[in-house]
């Protein structure tokens, strides 16, 4: 479950975008907004606490019954039932703008026989009409020659690319499904959790690098997981 609806959606977009090219630019306010509102989204929440983080005081008139589960008015993306456990996907954006630039998605799940949902994914990807990708890129560049390999922490990836740090971030990701499994499935050692984050930098030639990292808890770092050239 490491590749979310969203993260499949920012691939489509970035493979068929036409956009005319940028540099980077700081961060929107849109994108401002996108974030705080990411980062205040807590794993385990339901969805009236997290309805409450993205729609502020007006939140409950977003909400409604289905059966005995409290949900979003808005339509889900997709939603499941399998041995007595829910799940509900909803994706969170302007959908008035022509080309949303932040999209948030977000993933609800009931324990076993429960009606009470609780969030276990989120993820928030950000777009650009102004870049050739049509993602949110990092100022950051790839070193001529340099080459990323999987496995890669932070701090080596960092090596390779100009300045300090690895820049803007054009995707983050979480998953969390201990709020819904079993006691004993996480003292088995069961529990499923992590999180992602995805760049795209500039390189020396016209192609751009899209890189996608995973949290290693034993090496408390990130470490490359995954790259494509676009």
């Amino acid at each position: 479950m490491k590749t979310t609806f969203a993260k499949l959606t920012l691939a489509t977009l970035i493979a068929g975008s036409t956009l005319i090219a940028g540099t980077a630019e700081a961060a929107t306010t849109t994108e401002t907004k996108a974030t705080t509102q990411y980062n205040g989204l807590t794993p385990g929440m339901t969805i009236a606490q997290a309805a409450k983080v993205i729609y502020g005081k007006d939140y409950k008139k977003q909400l409604t019954k289905k059966g005995s589960s409290t949900v979003l008015k808005q339509k889900a993306e997709a939603t499941s039932t399998s041995q007595g456990q829910k799940t509900t996907l909803y994706s969170i954006y302007d959908r008035k703008a022509d080309f949303p630039s932040a999209i948030t998605t977000l993933m609800f799940m009931t324990k076993k026989n429960d009606s009470v949902y609780r969030l276990t994914t989120k993820s928030l990807d950000l777009y650009r009409g102004t870049t050739t990708s049509g993602a949110r890129e990092s100022k950051m560049k790839l070193a001529k020659g340099a080459k990323i390999k999987t496995g890669m922490t932070e701090k080596q990836l960092d090596a390779l690319l100009s300045g300090k740090g690895l820049g803007e971030w054009t995707g983050l990701d979480t998953i969390d499904l201990t709020s819904v499994q079993t006691k004993q499935e996480i003292e088995l050692g069961l529990a499923i959790k992590g999180k992602s984050k995805t760049y795209v930098f500039l390189t020396a030639t016209k192609t751009k690098k899209l890189v996608m990292l995973d949290y290693n808890a034993k090496k408390k770092t990130y470490v490359v997981s995954g790259q494509a050239s676009l």
